[in-house]
């Protein structure tokens, strides 16, 4: 009885939604991230943004650990920065690449736009490496990507 009920348990989960910046969540915020012009257009045709074909985000729970990275990968196409892949980290930071982690408490109150980048940088709630130029010049794509952090439906209770 117990193995049947775990296995009921477990595939509760599995069918259920993603856990907060898991590989499903990635997969599901790099539809959302096509789907949201602040990033795909104006993030295209910014020439900061746009000078390397390819750029990718690396993503934390700083309370569940650095090994459950995931990763979106941007392309620059056709005047328009496209999530090509969502999911668990698979390649390695360049120095063109991004890195931000944050407690989970603190993605979910940017996502509720409880305050922007600036202060969240700031006041050191969210961590962040890369090129600071580039993120600069596109604040306001970056704080549109922060906007949309809590907006897949996801289990924020347990880690990745």
């Amino acid at each position: 009885m117990k193995k049947v009920l775990a296995g009921v348990l477990l595939a509760g989960v599995a069918f259920g939604k993603p856990v907060f910046m898991d590989a499903e969540w990635a997969k599901k915020f790099c539809e959302l991230w096509n789907k949201t012009p602040e990033l795909s257009e104006k993030l295209g045709k910014s020439e900061s943004w746009a000078e390397k074909p390819v750029r990718k985000l690396f993503l934390y729970r700083k309370d569940c650990g650095t090994d459950k990275q995931i990763q979106l990968t941007i392309k620059n196409e056709n005047g328009k920065a496209i999530c090509v892949y969502g999911g668990w980290k698979k390649d390695e930071k360049t120095d063109d690449d991004f890195l931000m982690y944050a407690d989970t408490k603190r993605w979910l109150e940017m996502g509720m736009k409880e305050y922007g980048p600036m202060k969240a940088m700031l006041f050191g709630r969210l961590k962040f490496e890369g090129p600071r130029f580039v993120a600069m010049k596109n604040m306001g794509p970056f704080e549109a990507f922060l906007d949309l952090i809590d907006e897949i439906e996801s289990d924020t209770e347990i880690c990745p």
